[in-house]
């Protein structure tokens, strides 16, 4: 991650420490200068004691805290943390002791070197500024850290749904040339026909698909032109009815995502089935949501398990589905002796 790409507070790391300083020694003149109306006092103690302050700040935060938010050795980090509390409150209380600020207010020099009730209430009255950064050096670790790990988390996603979609085109080739070929075995006149509606579907598929999702109208005349692909090796023995429901301007679909199950349907049905091979597709546009069924006679002696059914395209798309629309689908396959039934419902998502 960047820098431009972190948020404002996680940027400009010089300005934000000058202020984290300017408003701790704000607090602490303000609150212990309006104990006894001495502000001017407070002013000058707040100055005096900034050093150790900071010293003792940085101290925590870049040499002992590592210990537990990097190498994990959190027993040391403990026992560290223990000992420098007790070095910042002799710090500081020296800071009073040797300049003896306005013995007036309290006479410094009458006490020893080592007087450990007033260190101890330097600790408790100090230390919060050095736990107070290492609070705010967590946070900002664990809120880059989450960032980095959700940005890595759409990166594959986004990785394995470009390689699933880059999966369709060959797929979707193959089975177009397979039939290109066999029309040229018997020098079919439809043959220039399937060049160039093949020609404009790749230029759709390479080109124009790259969006993460594409009005259901643009979608709609790909499947419709590689219907009248498939309809064209067919001739009249095709029983095919397909019908759109409901106004599909209105809708947007991921890019290739119906179209699996409009090829399965002829590739593993009609193509299989020299008598009468049936084809019935459904598109309805209902609200918020697509409803399509996709219905295709078959051939069989035993009911298939609904798995040997699906060739890589359908793997691929239920893939596709579940990074898509991890919530707002519903894909049920159904298979049985004499037919092979998808139905689809996918709601929109905002993008």
């Amino acid at each position: 991650m960047t820098e431009n790409q972190q948020p404002i507070f996680f940027r400009y790391r010089f300005g934000w420490h000058i202020l984290f300083w300017i408003v701790v020694f704000i607090m602490y003149w303000l609150t212990y200068g309006g104990y006894m109306d001495r502000y001017r006092e407070e002013f000058f103690i707040g100055l005096t004691l900034l050093p150790a302050r900071v010293i003792g700040t940085y101290s925590l935060i870049y040499l002992i805290l590592p210990l537990a938010t990097v190498k994990k050795k959190f027993f040391t980090f403990g026992i560290l943390v223990i000992v420098h509390a007790f070095l910042y409150g002799f710090i500081i209380y020296l800071s009073y002791y040797y300049p003896n600020l306005y013995p007036r207010l309290f006479d410094y020099s009458k006490l020893p070197l080592f007087y450990w009730p007033k260190i101890l209430s330097k600790i408790l009255s100090n230390y919060g500024i050095p736990v107070l950064a290492a609070a705010i050096i967590i946070f900002k670790k664990w809120y880059i850290d989450d960032l980095k790990n959700k940005q890595l988390t759409e990166e594959k996603l986004e990785a394995e749904l470009s390689f699933l979609r880059s999966q369709v085109h060959p797929h979707f080739l193959f089975n177009t040339l397979n039939n290109l070929y066999a029309l040229t075995l018997i020098k079919s006149e439809k043959t220039p026909d399937i060049v160039l509606k093949l020609s404009g579907l790749l230029d759709y598929m390479i080109y124009k698909s790259n969006g993460k999702f594409v009005p259901l109208s643009k979608e709609l005349e790909i499947l419709e032109s590689y219907i009248e692909l498939e309809k064209l090796r067919y001739n009249n023995r095709l029983d095919l009815e397909y019908e759109v429901i409901g106004d599909p301007d209105s809708f947007k679909i991921a890019p290739l995502i119906l179209l699996p199950f409009i090829e399965n349907s002829f590739k593993h049905g009609a193509s299989n089935d020299r008598t009468n091979p049936k084809i019935r597709i459904t598109i309805a546009i209902k609200g918020d949501c697509l409803n399509l069924s996709v219905l295709n006679s078959t051939l069989g002696d035993n009911k298939k398990d609904e798995t040997l059914s699906e060739g890589i395209g359908l793997k691929n798309v239920r893939r596709r589905l579940e990074l898509i629309y991890p919530d707002s689908h519903e894909l049920k396959i159904t298979s049985s002796e004499k037919q092979f039934e998808v139905k689809l419902i996918v709601c929109w998502v905002n993008e």
